[in-house]
């Protein structure tokens, strides 16, 4: 029998402490930039599939709501396509313009030939009825005058003896002393005379009128608008002196186009605008209506008298305004598109209680040229359907969105 072998380790050498090289001083080598926007892909993928995945679940099941059918869902109106309907006034005017004038003026002109010796009122001023405008020079009127005078007291003297020679020869012709010839030129005689005197007492009067006349005064109350003379000129008989205006009451000379002048009638009120006075209207009526066309055009001259106390209205001021042809108070208007029709007649649709009423109307007429059209049938407060909505039929559920205006 052999002797187990013995197993003698192998010799060992002492452990030497560790001495780290530059090696292992270095920092690890960087990971390459495409790993790690790999991990950032992964993630963003992750989050957006837990997105879709909520929404498509959602957070709990809600129940469908229930279908309405088309004819029972409600229509939604605006504010602008319903009209509460109330009584109003409604007017119609006519459109007319034209310039001011005075109503009454007057032209003044010479009644004498002489000289003028004072003018003492000038352009602007304000004048009375009677008031003095100018003076002629009187010594050759009153010279005139009195030459009239003299020759008439000389022909009635002549009348006098030819008055009495007339009579005697008609007693001597009685007596058969003078013949019938002779009476005949004594009657000629008193006859010549007489016309004589009645020729020169025609001519005194003119020649007094003439001295009235080297005064002249202003025939009517208002203003001095021309003065054409001035003191020293010697005028002719009929010479242009002054022009006189009446401005208590005007007169605008408006045109009207032809087809319009129909509705026109003589007392219509009129309301005017005259320009350099803003919001301020002028009361006027209609006076009169030119039977005639002007000529070059369709427009017919209309006059309108306008009362102007204060004398703010002048001559050659623009005026335009409308006259008043037609009124109604308390009546009920919608636009003609809120008219509806079918076999039974006119009608509007009135919302009441949530829907569209089928409501009858008669028209009456239509107002503010052709714009609005005065109905019967509509009370005050009906909320009437006045927007263009051919396909809305009665009996349909109606929402307003925002508040109702008024007709």
């Amino acid at each position: 029998m052999t002797a187990p072998q013995r197993i003698v380790p192998p010799a060992t050498q002492p452990l030497q402490p560790h001495r780290p090289s530059p090696q292992d001083d270095a920092p690890p080598p960087p990971r390459p930039r495409r790993f790690r926007w790999l991990g950032w892909l992964v993630v963003l993928l992750a989050v957006i599939g837990g997105v879709a995945l909520w929404r498509t679940q959602g957070p709990a099941a809600t129940p469908a709501a229930p279908s309405v059918p088309v004819g029972e869902r409600p229509v939604e109106l605006s504010a602008l396509e319903v009209t509460a309907a109330a009584p109003r006034a409604l007017t119609e005017t006519v459109r007319l313009s034209g310039s001011v004038s005075p109503l009454e003026q007057s032209a003044i002109k010479a009644e004498v030939a002489a000289r003028l010796a004072e003018v003492p009122v000038r352009e602007g001023q304000a004048v009375r009825r009677g008031e003095v405008l100018a003076r002629f020079e009187t010594v050759e009127l009153a010279a005139r005058l009195n030459e009239k005078q003299a020759n008439l007291e000389g022909a009635r003297a002549q009348l006098v003896l030819a008055e009495k020679t007339l009579a005697k020869n008609r007693t001597l012709n009685r007596s058969n002393i003078v013949s019938d010839t002779s009476l005949d030129q004594a009657e000629s005689s008193f006859g010549f005379q007489r016309a004589q005197v009645d020729a020169l007492a025609a001519q005194v009067e003119l020649a007094r009128k003439a001295l009235r006349d080297a005064v002249v005064v202003s025939p009517i109350d208002g203003m001095v608008a021309v003065r054409s003379v001035n003191p020293g000129e010697t005028l002719a008989v009929n010479a242009a002196m002054f022009t006189i205006v009446d401005l208590s009451r005007v007169e605008v000379e408006a045109t009207v186009p032809a087809e319009q002048v129909a509705r026109l009638a003589v007392g219509q009120p009129v309301r005017l605008r005259v320009e350099g006075f803003g919001e301020r209207e002028f009361a006027g009526r209609v006076a009169r209506i030119n039977p005639m066309a002007r000529a070059g055009s369709r427009a017919i001259p209309v006059y309108v008298t306008v009362d102007n106390r204060d004398g703010a209205l002048r001559g050659g001021m623009f005026a335009s305004g409308e006259a008043l042809v037609a009124e109604a108070s308390g009546a009920f208007a919608v636009p003609p598109v809120a008219i509806r029709q079918d076999e039974q007649g006119d009608f509007v649709l009135v919302i009441a209680d949530g829907r569209t009423v089928r409501r009858p109307v008669t028209r009456v007429a239509q107002w503010a040229r052709g714009d609005l059209v005065q109905v019967e049938g509509l009370a005050p407060g009906d909320r009437v359907v006045t927007g263009n909505l051919p396909g809305l039929t009665a009996g349909r559920p109606v929402t307003v969105a925002g508040s109702v205006t008024g007709s």
